[in-house]
């Protein structure tokens, strides 16, 4: 298991995605929500899809789905999933000016190192991280396929 602290921000499908690929390797793994309930469904949803890729002989990693589920906790606290974090993946619905109250937000709470992503398809980084001056330069749009078979 690794140390470092992955922040994913949205539990919805995108994010639960992102959660099981970075626990996968070991990655400490906090999913953020502003619904509680919302979180608590991604934690049963993410048990069931690592079972499940178990069964088909398609889960990633050496680590055996508990192990990875391990890995996995939640929060409705932006700034407890921020803290420590070397990494967060921005993983919101695609409206605008969600992503901009986001990236406001989190321009005054998120430590300069820390790099982050969004796993927007819609709108080029630049449209909603304006106020992120110490971190324009670490947010960037990342494609990636994830297959959850």
């Amino acid at each position: 298991m690794k140390n470092e602290k992955i922040g994913i921000i949205g539990s919805g499908l995108i994010g639960r995605a992102w959660s099981m690929l970075f626990a996968s390797v070991g990655y400490k793994v906090m999913l953020y929500d502003i619904l509680p309930e919302q979180t608590s469904n991604a934690l049963k949803e993410i048990e069931k899809e690592l079972q499940a890729l178990q069964a088909k002989g398609a889960l990633r990693g050496t680590l055996s789905p508990a192990e990875q589920f391990s890995c996995i906790s939640v929060t409705t606290d932006i700034g407890e999933l921020v803290s420590n974090a070397i990494y967060l993946q921005e993983c919101i619905p695609e409206r605008l000016e969600w992503k901009r109250t986001l990236y406001t937000e989190l321009a005054d709470i998120v430590c300069s190192e820390t790099i982050m992503a969004s796993s927007t398809s819609t709108y080029m980084p630049s449209l909603f991280s304006e106020h992120m001056k110490q971190h324009r330069e670490n947010v960037g749009a990342i494609v990636v396929a994830v297959s959850l078979r």
